[in-house]
């Protein structure tokens, strides 16, 4: 017989509740917008029209003539009507329907007031989805769930703070500002997930070593080779100097896959030690390597896959508009490639590393 307990039972009304409270919120909230907010009440769709670009390229647009109750403002109540035209790849357009709330700008044309489609409103997805992961974190991990969460808010706010930081000093040298950025987003996650202690302190040697090594033998190979096939200019809006900023770039992606194989070895090594004190230092180092041999493979796929996944949009354009595959991998694919491989280089190393610490520390205990 499965017992059911009264707090469970609370966990769950609150649960509910407040999922129920926020999407009511955020679907009543047009008084909070500065910008006009309509809700689509009837939607009239004309046909199909095909077009076609240069390369032979075939797409097809469709015009919708909207009608829209105003949510907000001094025309709130009224009624208007607003033109919109998608096509059927949606790349900077999409498809209005009925009972969708959107933002519009008001023009004067010839003494009338007109309106036109700015962007939809999409808070009340984002707030539900925010909810769902803070809800599962918390089902799934309980409160250390909900202090990963709240590391991850604290390291992007540092981080917009190190941007801005960035653009007020212009520095010439920006590259150990974010250096410093990275050492602050080490330290101040693994203080809030696993407090200040061993291996806490373990952890984020072994992750500062691994990034070093990894950061730094990555530079020396493209030193040495002359940074022959790698065009830093090709940067997505590059304002800055483009290598500073490609590395500055590398060092947070590799801290984050450093981060990741450091965690999981040390926890396992304390764990391990804990459960077996007997265990030598030697034994532990031969632990890690088996934890890190288990992880690192997995671990470069994944880096590849986001990789393939963030190029593959462009290198697809790219080679839709007759360029050469060499030449798309050139410009789409190469700095991703490189920064793959020096993360690849950062696991690889970091094994060893973190393995050899937690082994040293546990040893003398």
């Amino acid at each position: 017989m499965i017992i059911i307990k009264k707090s469970w039972v609370i966990e769950i009304v609150v649960i509910f509740l407040s999922g129920l409270s926020l999407y009511w919120f955020t679907s009543h909230d047009a008084w909070l917008y500065h910008q006009d907010l309509g809700k689509i009440i009837s939607v009239k769709t004309g046909p199909k029209q095909v077009v076609k670009d240069e390369y032979n390229n075939q797409d097809y647009q469709v015009k919708q003539r909207l009608k829209i109750r105003l949510l907000n403002g001094t025309k709130r109540g009224q009624e208007m009507v607003v033109t919109n035209t998608y096509s059927g790849s949606k790349a900077f357009d999409q498809r209005l329907k009925l009972g969708q709330e959107i933002f519009v700008d008001f023009h004067h044309e010839g003494g009338k007031l007109t309106a036109s489609f700015s962007h939809s409103k999409r808070d009340t997805i984002l707030v539900m989805l925010a909810w769902l992961v803070i809800v599962l974190l918390y089902i799934t991990m309980r409160f250390q769930g909900i202090r990963a969460l709240a590391s991850v808010v604290a390291n992007f706010v540092i981080f917009l703070i190190f941007v801005k930081l960035d653009i007020a000093l212009n520095l010439t040298y920006f590259f150990w500002l974010f250096a410093l950025s990275a050492l602050i987003f080490t330290a101040l996650s693994l203080v809030m997930i696993m407090g200040f202690s061993k291996q806490c302190l373990v952890t984020f040697s072994s992750i500062v070593l691994g990034t070093s090594l990894g950061l730094g033998l990555g530079y020396f190979a493209l030193w040495l080779t002359n940074n022959q096939g790698v065009h830093y200019e090709a940067l997505d809006m590059a304002t800055q100097s483009p290598e500073q900023l490609f590395f500055a770039a590398t060092l947070i992606g590799l801290l984050g896959t450093v981060m990741d194989a450091a965690t999981d070895i040390v926890a396992t090594l304390f764990e391990l030690k804990e459960s077996k004190p007997e265990l030598s230092r030697s034994q532990l180092f031969l632990s890690g390597r088996q934890v890190g041999r288990a992880i690192m493979g997995p671990l470069i796929n994944v880096l590849f896959l986001i990789f393939f996944a963030e190029t593959f949009a462009m290198a697809v354009l790219y080679l839709r508009t007759g360029n050469t595959f060499a030449y798309t991998f050139e410009w789409t694919m190469s700095l991703g490639v490189v920064q793959s491989l020096i993360s690849g280089i950062g696991i690889s190393l970091v094994v060893p590393t973190a393995s050899l610490l937690s082994a040293y520390v546990l040893g003398e205990e």
